[in-house]
């Protein structure tokens, strides 16, 4: 009776570990402060080695990362949202395409005007793509807010 309970308990124990979810991107947002009424909203991802996600203009292939921000009549985007990070370009067999991708740190920038100098929220979600050289993930999407002060 007792290898019997011990054998349970030692599968159950494997099980437990095989379900916990793969998160290999870490998100932070802030928005930065540029000038009167002007600021930065910038999303970082911290992406573990050896996983790398997409870039927002993927035109063949995986998904690519995509902001999208709800809108907030007290504030303007200005600009589209650009891209800081090493990005890396190469041929991928999977897709049968030039693939630009990041790995490491990158952040996602987008430019903001508020029309009144208040404090608000912004809203929004990014929908993205992980992958390494063995497997992709199922794109991910993710709802964030962001404080302008």
């Amino acid at each position: 009776m007792k290898k019997i309970f011990f054998a349970l308990l030692i599968m159950a124990f494997a099980l437990q570990g095989q379900a916990q979810k793969l998160a290999p991107v870490k998100w932070a947002y802030q928005a930065v402060k540029t000038g009167d009424k002007q600021y930065n909203i910038v999303i970082t991802a911290n992406v573990d080695a050896p996983w790398h996600i997409y870039s927002q203009f993927v035109k063949k292939g995986p998904v690519p990362t995509t902001v999208q921000f709800a809108k907030n009549p007290l504030v303007v985007l200005k600009g589209t949202t650009k891209e800081v990070g090493k990005l890396e370009k190469k041929f991928d067999k999977n897709f049968d395409a030039v693939i630009g991708s990041f790995g490491g740190k990158v952040q996602f920038i987008q430019a903001v005007t508020l029309k009144v100098a208040t404090k608000t929220k912004l809203t929004g979600t990014i929908e993205f793509m992980v992958c390494n050289e063995e497997r992709c993930l199922p794109p991910t999407k993710q709802s964030f807010e962001v404080d302008i002060q």
